[in-house]
């Protein structure tokens, strides 16, 4: 079905959200999806919560191998013109894949996004999330903000299935940086375009136990040596480019952004279990600001 949207949920451990999660997508006004869920050796009751639901969604169970082992499960299996990687954690809403969708056909090859609304664990809204909006810039431009350190919600996004002939998901130390891992090699190595759109399409849900809360300061560490990794892949004068042009676009900064930015690194000498709190508080001011 040309037209087809693959959902890929990958599920460990997900039983106290993954019935809402479910439902959000068997709402939606858009109908040619199809739902698959990796349970990754759940060991609680997800397993059941999915097979509950076993006429709607495909079910492929393996022992745990962590979460880029179950996206590629997922990806292999899956028969659509695009993907959606959505976590058992978070909501849509009816339209969400309606309208990602009529962005994409307006956007071909394009990787689409959007901005976001965060609730907390009983679903309750805290407040809304907007991307910074880079529609205007060019490839290049945009690319710069990449390797500054710019993030993609990967939960909003919708990403042409094609892409992943020659890009395809890799199986990291750190999960946490699976999805920007992704962003940047097809930006970068495959010249990919991205598109925001202006309106929240999820309800991201910030808990105790989410992922991509632990030990974050671990992460950006590891983040940035993601980036030159694959800086290290192009051409010497395109390298040159780039680090000019992120040279100007960091002293382009306000004072108080530089200063956010400098509180940050001096945070990551404290203990993890005090700094990640204030990290993730710094981190969210700094996205809103780009």
């Amino acid at each position: 079905m040309s037209d087809l949207v693959s959902i890929i949920i990958p599920v460990y451990n997900s039983q106290q959200f993954l019935k809402e999660s479910l439902e959000s997508i068997f709402n939606q006004t858009y109908s040619n999806i199809e739902i698959i869920c990796v349970n990754d050796g759940s060991t609680d009751n997800s397993l059941h919560i999915l097979q509950s639901y076993s006429e709607k969604i495909t079910i492929i169970s393996q022992k745990n191998q962590g979460l880029a082992s179950a996206l590629i499960t997922g990806i292999n299996n899956m028969h659509g013109k695009w993907f959606k990687w959505f976590s058992p954690d978070d909501l849509m809403y009816s339209n969400t894949i309606e309208t990602l969708v009529n962005c994409t056909k307006k956007h071909p090859n394009t990787i689409v996004y959007s901005n976001w609304k965060i609730i907390d664990e009983k679903g309750d809204e805290l407040r809304d999330f907007s991307e910074s909006n880079y529609n205007d810039l060019s490839d290049f431009e945009y690319y710069v903000r990449l390797l500054d350190g710019q993030q993609i919600n990967v939960n909003t996004s919708l990403i042409p299935s094609i892409l992943f002939e020659k890009c395809m998901i890799r199986n990291l130390d750190d999960p946490v940086a699976v999805d920007y891992d992704f962003f940047i090699r097809a930006a970068l190595l495959h010249n990919v375009k991205f598109h925001l759109i202006e309106k929240p399409l999820i309800k991201y849900r910030i808990h105790s136990e989410q992922l991509s809360h632990k030990n974050i300061s671990k992460t950006l560490d590891y983040v940035y040596k993601i980036k030159f990794e694959i800086f290290e892949h192009l051409d010497k004068s395109i390298q040159d480019k780039f680090i000019n042009e992120l040279k100007i676009y960091q002293n382009s900064k306000s004072t108080k952004r530089k200063t956010m930015e400098f509180g940050m690194k001096l945070l990551k000498s404290v203990p993890s279990w005090v700094s990640d709190r204030i990290l993730i508080f710094y981190l969210n001011k700094i996205r809103q600001g780009r």
